[in-house]
C-alpha cells in the first residue's frame, strides 16, 4: 500500500529533521501559485520542481513517489476529460462535435490547465507528506493553535486506518487460504463477510481504546515530548525566492 509505505518514507527521510513550518512555507506556496497559476506553464514548473526536490534532496524513492501519485492522477486526469465536453450549442471554435456534445479549442485549453494545475498541487502536497510524519504534523499545528479535540481525533483516526488495513488484510488472506473467492457466488458472501467483520472488530477496536484512554487519565488531549526540529534561515530565503520567481512568470503577459 502507498499509504504505509509514505508514511515509512517519511520517517526516513533527510528533510525529517527540518522544522514543520520551513517546509509548510515551501509546499504550500508552491500549491497556492499551482492553483492560482492562469497559464499552464507556470502549473508545469511547480510540478518539476516539487518533483526534483522530492526526488533530489528530500529523498524520495522514484518508484514510491510514482505509486504516490498514480490514484490522484488517475482521478484528475478522469475529470480533465470531462472539462473537454462542453453541451449544448456548438461553438464557433469547434474541433468536434456530436449532437449537443461538442470539444472546442476552448474546452480543450481548460481540460489540459486543470490537468497541469492538479499534477502540480497533487505533488506539492505529496513532497509535505512524503517528508514529514503525522506525529510532527500534529504537534505543529498544536503549536499554531488548533484545538486539541481536532488534534486528538485525526492522530486516532490516522493509527486506526493502519490497524483496519492489517485487520482487513489478514481476514482476506485467511478467506483465499479457504478458497473463499472461488467463484462469484462464494467471492460474495466471503466479501460481505469480510466488511461485517472489519465493522465489528473495528468497533471493538475503538472500545478497548476509549477504554485504556479513560485507564490512563485521558482528559482530551495526550501530550508528548517533541524532538528539536532544525530552523533554517537558508532554506526560507531559498523557498521565499522561488515562490517569488514562479509569482513573476505568473503575472508575466503570456501570448
Amino acid at each position: 500500500m502507498a499509504g504505509p509505505a509514505v508514511d515509512r518514507a517519511a520517517w526516513s527521510s533527510p528533510w525529517r529533521q527540518r522544522s514543520v513550518g520551513d517546509k509548510a512555507l515551501l509546499c504550500f506556496g508552491l500549491l497556492a501559485v499551482a492553483i492560482a497559476a492562469p497559464q499552464w506553464p507556470v502549473a508545469v514548473a511547480v510540478l518539476l520542481i516539487a518533483s526534483v526536490l522530492a526526488l533530489g534532496p528530500a529523498g524520495i524513492r522514484p518508484q514510491l513517489w510514482a505509486r504516490s501519485v498514480a490514484a490522484p492522477y488517475t482521478f484528475i486526469g478522469i475529470g480533465a476529460v470531462s472539462v473537454l465536453f462542453a453541451v449544448g450549442a456548438a461553438p464557433t471554435d469547434a474541433l468536434w462535435q456530436a449532437g449537443p456534445v461538442s470539444v472546442s479549442a476552448q474546452t480543450v485549453r481548460d481540460g489540459f490547465l486543470l490537468l497541469c494545475r492538479g499534477f502540480a498541487g497533487t505533488a506539492a502536497v505529496l513532497l509535505l507528506a512524503t517528508t514529514t510524519p503525522i506525529v510532527d504534523l500534529l504537534q505543529a499545528l498544536r503549536r499554531w493553535r488548533i484545538p486539541d479535540p481536532l488534534l486528538e481525533v485525526a492522530s486516532l483516526t490516522y493509527r486506526l486506518l493502519f490497524l483496519l488495513s492489517a485487520m482487513t488484510g489478514t481476514i482476506r488472506a485467511s478467506q483465499e487460504a479457504r478458497l473463499g473467492y472461488d467463484g462469484l457466488r462464494r467471492g460474495y458472501r466471503s466479501l460481505g463477510t469480510l466488511l461485517s467483520s472489519t465493522l465489528l472488530r473495528s468497533w471493538d477496536q475503538a472500545r478497548r481504546m476509549e477504554d485504556g484512554l479513560a485507564g490512563r487519565g485521558y482528559e482530551g488531549a495526550l501530550r508528548t515530548l517533541a524532538r528539536p526540529k532544525r530552523h533554517s534561515a537558508r532554506f526560507v530565503a531559498g523557498s521565499v525566492g522561488l515562490l517569488v520567481v514562479l509569482v513573476v512568470l505568473a503575472v508575466l503577459p503570456w501570448r
